[in-house]
């Protein structure tokens, strides 16, 4: 639980500081809510073929489970 814990801290210090970095060097909460947005906007694009080849996997581990599952000794 601790581990967890110290993720979610570690995870909201690092949002806060960015936040309040670009909210110093621009001047507005606003703006500084745009530059985040296009930057996750461009992490998101950058990671698609890792998020497609992960959902490949869940959909392989799924139809394993669904063929050990399904009640035929053959498979």
């Amino acid at each position: 639980m601790r581990v967890l814990a110290a993720i979610v801290v570690v995870l909201a210090v690092g949002f806060l500081g960015v936040m309040g970095y670009y909210w110093m060097r621009d001047g507005s909460l606003q703006s500084a809510g745009r530059e985040m947005d296009e930057n996750l906007a461009g992490i998101d694009r950058t990671t698609q073929p890792l998020q497609e080849s992960l959902g490949e996997v869940g959909d392989g581990v799924k139809k394993t489970v669904d063929n050990a599952t399904d009640g035929d000794d053959r498979t």
